[in-house]
């Protein structure tokens, strides 16, 4: 019977793992340190390409140098501000053809799926807010966020609970360890003396 003692320890691990009390406390701070994953933003660019972009040259369009672009996308922004439409600017300027036909719709994206000067950006504006031109390996953009979302403690908290469990059980079960002393009994091992 000595193999089926493994079990038994497992299960109760299982068990402490579900049953682990998490503090309160703890899930909102694992929140705070982990709260940008869950918060996402939607935004529209238009990408002014400069000289040595891995974007190649729109047909009919000349490669600028850093100063002609950061120049061209100062002149759309202006543009923007006076009324102009975004996303028709989008259209007919942005060298991202992928976006600029949709208006330079990106969509919705998280932390970590943009280039870092990019996203910096795009989260730190508020919606219906035009970006500066920001500059990445690409050339220079015009970002326009269109809404941020970013969850309540509340809706994830499933999400965060289930991430701490693991950890929270592995404590468990090494304060329980610390406090019950394994004592093995000779007899069951049959070393007793004959």
């Amino acid at each position: 019977g000595v193999q089926t003692c493994a079990l038994p320890i497992y299960m109760a691990y299982e068990e402490i793992g579900k049953n682990a009390k998490l503090d309160e406390a703890d899930v909102r701070k694992y929140f705070e340190a982990h709260k940008s994953e869950f918060e996402q933003v939607h935004a529209r660019h238009i990408l002014i390409r400069v000289s040595g972009s891995p974007s190649p040259v729109r047909p009919g369009q000349k490669d600028l140098t850093d100063a002609e672009a950061l120049a061209k996308a100062q002149d759309l922004r202006k543009k923007i501000q006076a009324g102009a439409d975004f996303a028709e600017l989008a259209r007919q300027e942005s060298d991202d053809t992928g976006s600029g036909t949709n208006g330079g719709d990106l969509g919705s994206f998280r932390h970590g799926q943009m280039v870092p000067t990019f996203e910096q950006a795009a989260f730190a504006m508020q919606p219906g807010d035009l970006s500066e031109p920001v500059k990445s390996p690409f050339g220079y953009h015009i970002i326009k966020v269109e809404a941020k979302e970013s969850k309540s403690f509340e809706e994830v908290r499933p999400e965060l609970e289930r991430r701490m469990r693991p950890e929270q059980a592995q404590k468990v079960v090494e304060e329980l360890s610390k406090k019950t002393p394994v004592v093995l009994d000779p007899d069951f091992f049959g070393l007793a003396k004959q």
